[in-house]
């Protein structure tokens, strides 16, 4: 469905993984959220990357209550109003939605069972992962990245690159000299789009190529995940604002995605 002028696709998780896994033609995979899509909005170039992707899934709750928006024939003002009634949607109607406007795809959720994936079938895949000399946490993370991850996928064919600007070339030479098939980007977003672009654009052994964000943070201790329960109840965020550092940050941030998208949504309509 087309929401602030990008398509999202509307998919069956199941189906949608096992096409994916064919790896028979390159596809990219972009998880657009509301935050993405406003800056998208006023960033033409950015809009024009995530439109060169096969499929761009929808990973936020905040798209949901836009759907909903969208396909009402009520008027700015009672779109707003019904807001509240909206979101409560997403709580007591989320199989209905699920149905007319397909299953919220997790970015964390596709990149551990891809891993999972990639181990059994014996598939090598590459991690690009962002260059920050400055975040000392980042960095030392960084030195345990492949042995954190063999920890809990010990079978797992993996290479792993810093991806700084000014070596890119020699990385993407030497991905496109190995066997692997599948390429994550965790350089955040813009940056992490145009990565799996240009790498795909030259590796051709690369049949998937997915921007997934601090996907692996997760996995490698970096950041806590919320508990199962809390992502069912999709409260995830509402975690992160209790649990995590930067408190002011995650305001602004949850106020862009809920509030300010949902006011361009409206605004958009007609």
């Amino acid at each position: 469905m087309k929401i602030l002028w990008v398509d999202l696709d509307s998919l069956i998780y199941k189906e949608f993984f096992d096409e994916i896994t064919t790896l028979k033609k390159q596809k990219i995979v972009f998880t657009p959220n509301p935050e993405i899509l406003l800056i998208a909005n006023q960033d033409k170039d950015f809009a024009k990357m995530l439109k060169k992707a096969d499929y761009l899934l929808p990973d936020g709750i905040g798209l949901y209550v836009g759907y909903q928006i969208l396909d009402s024939s009520h008027s700015k003002l009672i779109d707003t109003l019904l807001i509240p009634y909206y979101i409560l949607n997403l709580f007591l109607k989320r199989t209905i939605l699920y149905s007319v406007y397909g299953e919220r795809i997790c970015g964390s959720d596709l990149t551990q069972d891809l891993v999972s994936w990639a181990e059994k079938k014996g598939k090598r895949i590459t991690v690009i992962d962002l260059h920050a000399p400055h975040d000392e946490r980042k960095v030392a993370t960084q030195k345990t990245f492949k042995k954190q991850i063999k920890k809990k996928y010990p079978k797992l064919k993996l290479d792993y690159y810093i991806y700084d600007e000014r070596k890119k070339d020699k990385i993407i030479e030497k991905i496109s000299d190995s066997d692997s098939e599948i390429l994550f980007s965790t350089l955040w977003m813009k940056n992490q789009e145009q990565s799996v672009i240009e790498v795909m654009k030259k590796a051709k052994n690369i049949k998937l190529g997915l921007g997934i964000g601090s996907s692996f943070d997760y996995m490698t201790g970096f950041q806590k995940r919320a508990p199962k329960l809390w992502r069912i109840l999709w409260l995830e965020w509402l975690y992160r604002l209790v649990f995590w550092k930067g408190k002011i940050k995650r305001l602004v941030r949850l106020w862009n995605a809920i509030v300010v998208f949902l006011f361009q949504v409206i605004k958009s309509k007609w």
